[in-house]
């Protein structure tokens, strides 16, 4: 997570035209740094009936998922309610996500249930709203959304998964392999989606009104 931050905040200083694309990615991988440096250290494990539960995990996931949705949002040119409603459904499902790991009886599948319902209806809102806002964007920049949006969807749908095989679900996998799981996941979805974002950065010039490009 700190050599993706450190390969973002490069770009950073380097495009300033960038800077709000580049600052954001920057917050992610930093966000997530801390996290798992927190984790690392044993702070923020939490026991709950018999599980473990690591609180910064889900607490780098209700800071750093809305970045996610900004950085694709502002890339589709989706206006501040669009962005906001996002946002707050995916703060939902997260903190409804945290809930359902800390409840220690059968209620958290209640919880998950819920996190489940406001899920479907975040897919909603990329795959459908967002995407329609993106479709009115240079063919360029709509597929470079198309491309991130869909690596977010997959990979966050897989979430989900791992949580109900793990303890704080069915308890199928053991907590090593759910750490190993989830750690990947968030490799691929905070510095793999930046480094697809950095990759295509005159793509993201064309989403600069200040930025000429070719009409060609």
């Amino acid at each position: 997570m700190a050599l993706g931050g450190a390969a973002f905040i490069s770009e950073w200083v380097s495009s300033p035209n960038r800077s709000k694309y580049y600052a954001t990615l920057t917050g992610i991988s930093l966000i997530a740094m801390v996290a798992y440096a927190v984790m690392a250290l044993g702070y923020g494990v939490i026991e709950v009936a018999g599980r473990t539960v690591f609180a910064p995990r889900y607490i780098d996931w209700i800071l750093t998922t809305p970045l996610l949705l900004l950085f694709v949002g502002m890339l589709a040119g989706s206006d501040r309610r669009e962005l906001a409603v996002t946002v707050f459904v995916n703060t939902v499902v997260m903190v409804a996500g945290f809930a359902a790991a800390l409840i220690p009886g059968p209620g958290r599948f209640l919880a998950f249930g819920f996190a489940t319902v406001a899920y479907i209806a975040l897919l909603y809102l990329l795959t459908v709203s967002m995407t329609r806002t993106a479709k009115q964007r240079p063919e360029k920049v709509s597929s470079l959304f198309g491309s991130l949006r869909n690596l977010t969807v997959i990979l966050w749908t897989v979430y989900p998964v791992v949580w109900l095989l793990s303890s704080s679900g069915f308890g199928v996998i053991t907590p090593s392999v759910n750490i190993m799981l989830v750690t990947y996941l968030d490799l691929l979805t905070k510095v793999g989606f930046g480094l697809i974002a950095i990759s295509a950065g005159s793509v993201i010039d064309a989403t600069s009104p200040e930025v000429k490009t070719d009409p060609s």
